[in-house]
């Protein structure tokens, strides 16, 4: 990487950005039917163009795609990855059957509902799979400046794709999902840096949580 790319103290943003009700609600739609695939997608780079040019006017250095045909962070990665499917916390609760601590560990991360869906490991995952290539190439289209990717962290992703009642029949321990983790990881960032990302962030909110206040918790929320 060239050094001299970004200016002392450049700036850039966290990486997603909100999505707009019309969005979302082509999202639900294209899941339910497939007739409203092609425009959702056209949505989602409309919409992308408008973030991208954002940021252009207000001077930010090193540009995001606003993350937005993501559902978080964490639970795109079940829409590549074949081996991971998403769950709800209901569909999880009623198979690992220890409600108290799993509710408890809802309780403390403000995530005591049914709103999220977290991807589990159902099968053996493929490392070698292109997560981001659609988001960079829509950067690329809307912009000329260095442009920043984000992950998850290969932690945060093993801990939550991790359900003994369902990953133990395909993985012998969490080590050895989280090695093939490391795998796709690994590999979808040396295709970050082909395709020209100045930065790529590691998101991990969560380590902290599990090292100083949690010694124990196989199905835990995280």
């Amino acid at each position: 990487m060239n050094n001299n790319r970004f200016k002392p103290f450049s700036t850039t943003l966290m990486g997603s950005m909100p999505r707009s009700k019309e969005l979302l609600d082509l999202k639900e739609k294209s899941i339910k039917d497939d007739r409203y695939a092609e425009e959702y997608k056209e949505k989602v780079y409309s919409e992308t163009e408008k973030i991208i040019q954002m940021s252009e006017e207000i001077g930010i250095d090193v540009v995001v795609s606003g993350e937005l045909a993501r559902d978080n962070y964490m639970s795109y990665i079940a829409e590549h990855v074949p081996g991971v499917k998403l769950m709800t916390m209901e569909d999880i609760k009623e198979i690992t059957g220890n409600t108290e601590e799993f509710n408890k560990s809802l309780e403390e991360m403000d995530a005591a509902d049914n709103t999220m869906n977290s991807p589990v490991c159902v099968d053996r995952i493929s490392t070698d799979i292109e997560l981001n290539t659609e988001e960079v190439d829509m950067i690329k289209k809307f912009s000329k400046k260095p442009f920043k990717m984000t992950l998850p962290s290969p932690y945060l992703l093993t801990r939550s794709m991790w359900m003994k009642e369902i990953t133990g029949r395909v993985y012998s321990d969490r080590k050895e999902l989280g090695n093939d983790v490391v795998k796709l990881l690994i590999n979808e960032i040396r295709r970050l840096v082909e395709m020209g990302a100045g930065i790529i962030q590691i998101d991990e909110p969560i380590l902290s949580e599990v090292v100083f206040t949690r010694k124990k918790g196989d199905n835990s929320f995280y």
